[in-house]
C-alpha cells in the first residue's frame, strides 16, 4: 500500500466527497478515484460505496476497519518523515496544517497554490478541524500549523494574523432582501434566521455584532460547517451572516446572493494562524509562513498576540 493513496483515502472518509478530497490535495477529482480502485484492486476489498452522479461516498465495513489504522499510520509516518527533515535547512518535506472548514476550502487554497508551485518538493498534509481540537494540536506538536477565525490566546501558542474577511448577508434569490444594494443590520430583525451552533467562534462574533444593534433574529437552524449553512439558506429556510468570500460560488452560480452590509455596520471575521511559541521552526514551515501571512510580498511582519 502506497502510503499517499492511504491519505487520500483517509481524507475521502472524513470529507465523504471525491471533489473536497481533490481540493484538499490539490490534484484532479478523476485522480482521487483512480487512485482508490487501484487500493480497493490491492487490497482485494470495496472500500467505498460510490453514489453515482452526486460525488459523494459511503465507507464499507471494510474501509471502516482500514480507515481506523490507517489514520494513525498516515499521521505517525508524517511525524517520523518532519523529524528527519529537521535535521536540514532546504525547503522540502511535508507541512502539516489543521484548519477549521471555511478558510481551509474558501481562502487558503489561494494562498497554498503559488506556493507549492514555487516549491514543488514540498507537500501538505491538510486536516479539517474543530477550533478547539487545532489549538491542542498546534501546542501538542501534532500540527505545523493551525487556522482559525476568530483567534484568542491560548497558553503555548503564538497567533498571527492571516486575514479579516469581510462579513455580508446572504439570501435565495426570491427573497425580498435579494434586490438591496446594502443592508442595514437593524433590518434583520425579526426575519427567520440560520446560523452556526453556539460553540463556533464565528457564531459568537455574529451574535455579539447583532446584540450591539439591538436586533433579535428568529433562528430556525444551526449546523457545526459554512457548506450545510448554505444549503439551509439556498432552501430557503432563512438569511445569515456570513465571510462573503465563502459564499462567491454560489453568487456565481445563482442560488444564492450576496448583499454587503452597508458601511456602517460594515464588520470583518479575523482569522489567525497558529503555531508553537518557542518551538524552532524547520525552515519550510518558516517559508511557508511568511507565505501565508504576506510577508513574501512585502508586507510588514505580522504581530503575534500577547
Amino acid at each position: 500500500m502506497d502510503l499517499k493513496d492511504l491519505q487520500l483515502f483517509c481524507d475521502l472518509v472524513e470529507t465523504g466527497s471525491f471533489s473536497k478530497t481533490a481540493q484538499r490535495n490539490f490534484i484532479t477529482q478523476s485522480a482521487v478515484s483512480q487512485r482508490m480502485r487501484i487500493l480497493e484492486r490491492e487490497l482485494g476489498r470495496t472500500l467505498l460505496s460510490r453514489q453515482k452522479g452526486k460525488g459523494k461516498v459511503e465507507v464499507t465495513d471494510a474501509g471502516r476497519l482500514l480507515y481506523e489504522g490507517a489514520r494513525s499510520l498516515v499521521r505517525e509516518a508524517i511525524a517520523l518523515e518532519e523529524r528527519l527533515k529537521g535535521y536540514s535547512d532546504s525547503i522540502e518535506g511535508t507541512v502539516r496544517i489543521a484548519t477549521v472548514y471555511s478558510v481551509g476550502l474558501h481562502e487558503l487554497p489561494g494562498r497554498l497554490k503559488p506556493f507549492l508551485r514555487q516549491y514543488p518538493q514540498v507537500s501538505v498534509h491538510l486536516e479539517y478541524s474543530s477550533t478547539a481540537r487545532i489549538y491542542n494540536d498546534v501546542f501538542s506538536g501534532a500540527m505545523d500549523i493551525g487556522i482559525v477565525a476568530v483567534p484568542t490566546t491560548h497558553v503555548g501558542v503564538e497567533v498571527l494574523p492571516f486575514s479579516d474577511e469581510p462579513m455580508a448577508l446572504i439570501c435565495p434569490p426570491e427573497h425580498p432582501f435579494a434586490r438591496f444594494e446594502t443592508i442595514r443590520l437593524h433590518q434583520l430583525n425579526g426575519q427567520n434566521f440560520v446560523t452556526f451552533d453556539v460553540n463556533i467562534p464565528t457564531r459568537k462574533l455574529v451574535d455579539e455584532r447583532l446584540r450591539l444593534a439591538g436586533v433579535h433574529v428568529r433562528i430556525v437552524n444551526t449546523c457545526d460547517n459554512i457548506e450545510m449553512l448554505k444549503n439551509l439558506v439556498e432552501l430557503g429556510q432563512g438569511i445569515s451572516l456570513v465571510p462573503e468570500i465563502t459564499a462567491r460560488k454560489e453568487a456565481r452560480e445563482g442560488s444564492l446572493v450576496i448583499v454587503p452590509l452597508a458601511p456602517e455596520d460594515a464588520f470583518c471575521r479575523p482569522v489567525g494562524l497558529l503555531l508553537r511559541r518557542r518551538n524552532p521552526q524547520r525552515a519550510v514551515v518558516r517559508v511557508l509562513v511568511e507565505a501565508l501571512i504576506g510577508k513574501s510580498k512585502g508586507e510588514g511582519p505580522a504581530k503575534s498576540s500577547p
